[in-house]
């Protein structure tokens, strides 16, 4: 369910990926673009779902997950990028897009799916990334220490909000109220926008990450140092994206 205006995005065929969602206006940094619901399925039965449909369960709990309706148009038609500008965040048990940097007028809406290390089950693996990044990994799966970090962080922001209890084979109700702005942490992988000119600045000594994280989040672009020869890309496990001109 998309929780942003009608009029801020849309929904069209993308060159490799399928059906994508795309930006109809600037969507400013920490926005909530939407809540992941569907058909409360047992977590065995995923794989049969995800095979049929072509589209990911998400977890809600160790006995209960969340499938999208295949006919709908929602959240779930979000594409998977090494270099999203979205994120996810549980509240209230439920798991909710917003934008992690503003994202621009005509950009594709992404998000990184998260999914754990690769495992026998996933053979042959066809969770396989074609977002075209310059940090594409080309796989959706995560690096086991990252994936350990990211849980980690999701656990403990999962015990700040009461889930709801939730039935099989029944759907997932709307909440009746969302956070209207999502902060910043430095578990997200925060990369600025490729399709934009990135914004010049004059220090003559690089910011903290913290402050070149503000800067990419605000703006949605790189970072360009010029009396350093530095352009800086985004942040990602605490370590600048960088490279000299």
């Amino acid at each position: 369910m998309f929780l942003i205006p009608k009029d801020y995005w849309k929904v069209k065929k993308t060159k490799k990926k399928g059906l994508g969602v795309f930006a109809t206006k600037d969507i400013e940094a920490g926005t909530v673009i939407g809540d992941y619901l569907g058909k409360i399925i047992h977590p065995d039965k995923e794989d049969d779902y995800e095979k049929k449909h072509g589209f990911y369960s998400m977890y809600y709990h160790t006995k209960a997950s969340i499938f999208p309706n295949p006919k709908s148009l929602g959240i779930h038609l979000i594409n998977h990028s090494c270099a999203p500008n979205s994120w996810m965040y549980t509240y209230k048990g439920h798991t909710l897009y917003f934008s992690i940097r503003k994202i621009f007028k005509g950009e594709e809406i992404t998000i990184s799916y998260l999914l754990g290390p690769q495992d026998t089950d996933c053979a042959p693996c066809t969770d396989i990334c074609k977002c075209g990044s310059f940090n594409c990994s080309q796989t959706m799966h995560m690096p086991k220490k990252k994936y350990e970090a990211w849980i980690s962080h999701d656990e403990k922001v999962d015990k700040k909000t009461k889930r709801e209890k939730v039935s099989l084979n029944t759907k997932l109700s709307p909440l009746p109220d969302y956070p209207k702005h999502i902060q910043d942490e430095k578990i997200f992988t925060l990369i600025g926008s490729s399709q934009k000119k990135p914004v010049n600045y004059l220090e003559t000594k690089l910011p903290s990450l913290s402050e070149v994280r503000k800067r990419i989040r605000k703006t949605g672009r790189y970072a360009h140092f010029e009396k350093l020869n530095l352009t800086l890309y985004g942040v990602s496990d605490n370590v600048f994206l960088a490279k000299t001109s």
